[in-house]
């Protein structure tokens, strides 16, 4: 057996090699040698194949990688196998778009322009020459005007503001009181408090780095160089500092924790190449809290510097060894399902059809979450909902898993999605406990995903104090958004607060749920509803229809195209009343 492993490599196969050693054996009549080598080469070989095969259709891919469950299907690399169902669909498709209506008449029409926007009237009047009668020539008067609303920016001016501080003497003893100078960011400095606001907001919101301002400021004339920006960018970071550390208080007392980490280049001349990559992590704290949390490493030392001596709590977060000594300290883990999710999505990318299988399964239970969204449940109405429908889909998930493992390779793409599933299912059932929890951890990934945007455009930092401001900056302004509080407002209220003298013991009142209270225009509008709810609730059609049908059983041929809709006999009677609630 040991010389049947030693045939020839999977990566570069020696033909000749094989040829010579297949001879030997079948000269020798040990068929039973042959038939193993034989069997573990080409295994190693689809295992090689099926990962190049993935690779190529990413590198090949145009647009952004989707993980939408009909594109999956459409991307298969095996067009055999849906050759026969491309067919069929095609008459159904072209019957659907010649029924298609006209819109005219169904339109709701163009939206109105937000009331919260202040309106600067503008009167077109009728020029003087035509104001007289072409028939009597009698002066015409004004009998009303159609109203037209546009909406228009008026773009940033730069200006110079001379302030003239006022000095007073007294005539009689010689007594001068001059008036106190306003505070500013910087002491004596050039860039006045909005401009070094407006920079910052620029940089952290819309993600445009300090060289490019200062490009934009040179095209009207004005040269400020991006050190003087940044250096004054800086300072004003350092005035919210103090509001950052109340943020991480309030984030570190929540109940429920989710959290993940992302790498950040900083730049330093003492590591080999001036640069290295240290870990900013994000902490979401009852989904009103975030804060950004800098550690040069991104070890479980870091997670313990932010979590302190509370050990015993709740945090959501992915399948990471970094994270399990909360799980020893007696708190819990709840896994991510969009985690769980995507090896699969990967597998079926690279063209293996049986992972559609397991994600058609778990799209049951991002189905029920969006019920339980829409009708807007508690956290005692999501978890019974979840014990009534998500529990069965979960059995019918682990059933799937454990029947694939046994017939796939762990080494494949397959295989080391259903070992993630496999291994994480404890903490990827905990959902199922407490309603509190979320079924994913994109809360998380979508906050920082600012940075990410913010990186690839800004491309590093320089040193740790500067990347422990850019999560200063970064806790304030996702938090604010969190609270639906303007985060650009915000930062010009609460520093012009600040540099007025706010006493530090009323440190708390500054944070944006307590500051919008007491300004609220500070608060973000609500979103509009552009058109009125249609009568059939597309959401429940959707979800009756993936608790209601399957395109595999749990015991189905794995020859099956995987796109092809068959019925499930073993759908259980919670699941369909789940679906037909309400």
């Amino acid at each position: 057996m040991a010389e049947t492993r030693l045939v020839t490599s999977a990566h570069a196969p020696d033909l000749e090699v094989l040829r010579g050693w297949l001879e030997r054996m079948v000269a020798a009549l040990r068929f039973r040698e042959i038939i193993v080598a034989v069997v573990m080469l080409v295994t190693k070989m689809h295992a090689l194949n099926t990962e190049l095969v993935r690779q190529v259709a990413d590198l090949r891919r145009k647009r952004p990688r989707s993980e939408t469950l009909e594109r999956l299907a459409c991307q298969l690399s095996l067009p055999f196998a849906n050759a026969g169902l491309a067919g069929a669909r095609k008459p159904a498709e072209q019957q659907a778009r010649a029924k298609k209506k006209s819109r005219r008449g169904r339109h709701p029409g163009r939206a109105a322009l937000p009331a919260h926007l202040p309106r600067i009237e503008q009167f077109n009047r009728v020029p003087d020459a035509e104001r007289s009668c072409p028939n009597c020539s009698t002066e015409m008067t004004t009998v009303g005007f159609d109203v037209t609303e546009v909406l228009e920016v008026i773009p940033a001016q730069l200006v110079v503001i001379r302030r003239h501080d006022e000095t007073v003497a007294c005539p009689k003893d010689d007594t001068i009181v001059s008036a106190a100078k306003p505070a500013a960011i910087v002491e004596r400095g050039k860039l006045g408090t909005r401009l070094i606001v407006e920079a910052v907001a620029d940089k952290f919101i819309e993600h445009l780095p300090t060289e490019r301002q200062c490009t934009r400021w040179a095209r009207a004339g004005v040269d400020i160089a991006p050190q003087t920006l940044g250096r004054n960018m800086a300072c004003g970071i350092d005035l919210l500092a103090p509001l950052s550390r109340e943020i991480q208080r309030e984030t570190r007392a929540a109940a429920l924790l989710a959290t993940d980490a992302t790498g950040i280049p900083v730049l330093d001349e003492a590591v080999q190449g001036g640069i290295f990559t240290g870990t900013m992590w994000c902490w979401v704290g009852d989904g009103r809290w975030v804060h950004f949390f800098y550690a040069r490493d991104g070890n479980s030392d870091s997670v313990r510097a932010f979590l302190g001596k509370e050990l015993r709590r709740s945090v959501q977060c992915d399948g990471t060894s970094i994270t399990t000594f909360i799980e020893r300290a007696g708190g819990t883990r709840p896994g991510c399902w969009s985690h769980g999710r995507r090896r699969l999505a990967a597998a079926a990318r690279g063209g293996d059809s049986l992972a559609l299988e397991g994600l058609r399964i778990i799209g049951r239970l991002f189905a029920v979450e969006k019920l339980s969204k829409k009708r807007g449940d508690s956290p005692e109405q999501r978890k019974a909902r979840r014990q009534r429908c998500s529990a069965p889909v979960l059995a019918r998930l682990r059933a799937w898993v454990t029947e694939k493992r046994a017939l796939i390779p762990p080494k494949t793409p397959l295989g080391r999605a259903l070992g993630y599933l496999h291994r994480q299912w404890a903490r990827l059932t905990l959902f199922l406990t407490d309603g509190r929890i979320e079924l994913t951890n994109n809360r998380v990934e979508r906050e920082l995903r600012r940075l990410v945007c913010g990186r690839k455009n800004w491309l590093f930092t320089s040193h740790d104090i500067n990347a422990e401001r850019s999560a200063t900056i970064l806790t304030v302004l996702g938090t604010c958004i969190a609270q639906r509080v303007n985060p650009r407002a915000y930062l010009h209220q609460v520093t012009k607060l600040i540099l007025d003298g706010w006493p530090n013991a009323e440190l708390r009142d500054l944070l944006p749920d307590r500051l919008a209270a007491r300004y609220p225009e500070l608060r973000l509008p609500e979103p509009q509803q552009l058109a009125p709810a249609p009568a059939i609730d597309p959401l429940m059609l959707a979800l009756a229809a993936t608790v209601s049908a399957s395109t595999l059983t749990v015991g189905s041929d794995s020859a099956k195209p995987a796109a092809l809709p068959v019925a499930t006999t073993g759908t259980s009677s919670a699941a369909l009343a789940c679906a037909h609630e309400g």
